[in-house]
């Protein structure tokens, strides 16, 4: 509800159009309108609300273009889609990590779109769900190991189905413990899986869309980009990494191949195994847990738009990816504030981070 007014509040379109009704209209709109908004509150409080009025108009309208603005800088600056030049049918979409959590949605969303979908993971097969839907097909590929696993996965579906126009980068893992108490081999591992596998699986991928001039990568990074809070920190690491390749990706394709498609992705907490019996702990923090579908279902309606982006998928907290813009003894006291409710050692991130 909080939501839904604020969306209002903010909507150039609505305070506009109540200024124009207040202020502009003709006398026969303008004069019964005051008279009866007269009956409930004075002529003094009638300015208030107009004034009011103005600059909630002003600050919606100054959203508004910088919100048109980023997207269109997005896209390079086009603001035709490149949908036209997409036979959904006949693409083909990697999803690595795909045989759980957000990674199966996405696969069977693309797969009842009609695309051809090659699902990587390190499991030995798929679900069963999964198994009797042939436009799936499934690729047992370590991410980590570029030289072995993923250019022979790459070379396979390339001389198999042919060269993928989507690739869905949304691997990944996780594990709590402070810092000084991490192990070597930890941080290697989520920084295999959640950081250098986006290295490897451009390098596969990346060079054919260049060479077609289409395509779309799609980077899973989370909120934890904007947010550091213990004691996930390495997990967030990775996904500040994720973010930051991301924006360069998106700047080198723009030089050489701006047709190309980039977005990343950040959502929040999802409702997946990693928070099992942890919800409750969540939401007492104030934080929302979505449906993971949610999550699913935006990132497929991104890649048929066939234009680039950044989704944040946070009902509530998206003011947190501007927190780095805060002043320091701020934004200290939110991360500060932010204790952990994951109390897990080690466990599989289906796509979504452990933090708002």
């Amino acid at each position: 509800m909080a939501s839904t007014v604020t969306k209002a509040a903010l909507s150039p379109v609505i305070t506009g159009a109540l200024l124009v009704a207040l202020t502009r209209a003709p006398p026969n709109i303008r004069e019964p309108l005051l008279q009866q908004l007269s009956q409930y509150v004075s002529a003094e409080n009638i300015t208030r609300i107009i004034t009011g009025l103005k600059w909630l108009f002003g600050l919606g309208l100054t959203g508004t273009v910088n919100t048109f603005l980023s997207e269109l800088s997005q896209n390079n600056w086009r603001w035709s889609s490149e949908k036209h030049r997409y036979d959904w049918p006949n693409e083909i979409v990697v999803v690595t990590g795909a045989a759980s959590g957000f990674g199966r949605l996405l696969a069977l969303d693309f797969a009842s779109h009609g695309l051809r979908v090659m699902a990587l993971d390190v499991h030995d097969s798929l679900p069963k769900d999964m198994q009797s839907n042939s436009r799936i097909s499934y690729y047992k590929c370590d991410v980590t190991d570029s030289d072995v696993a993923v250019n022979a996965t790459a070379q396979a579906i390339q001389s198999q189905h042919g060269h993928p126009s989507i690739l869905i980068n949304n691997a990944g893992i996780g594990f709590t413990s402070r810092i000084v108490d991490c192990k070597p081999k930890q941080i290697q591992k989520i920084f295999g899986v959640n950081i250098m596998s986006h290295y490897y699986t451009v390098a596969a991928f990346v060079p054919a869309m260049i060479a077609r001039r289409k395509g779309h990568v799609i980077t899973i990074a989370s909120m934890a980009s904007f947010v550091t809070s213990s004691p996930i920190v390495p997990y967030c690491n990775t996904k500040v990494a994720a973010l930051s390749f991301h924006e360069g990706l998106t700047s080198e394709l723009k030089a050489v191949a701006p047709e190309i498609k980039t977005t990343c992705v950040h959502p929040t907490w999802a409702r997946t195994a990693i928070i099992q019996g942890q919800e409750e702990q969540i939401k007492k923090a104030g934080m929302n847990v979505l449906e993971p579908q949610v999550i699913a279902d935006a990132i497929v309606k991104q890649v048929l738009s066939a234009r680039g982006g950044q989704l944040i998928i946070a009902p509530g907290f998206t003011w947190l990816a501007n927190l780095r813009a805060w002043p320091w003894w701020l934004s200290s006291f939110i991360t500060s504030r932010s204790g952990p409710v994951i109390e897990e050692d080690e466990v599989k991130l289906p796509l979504a981070g452990k933090v708002a």
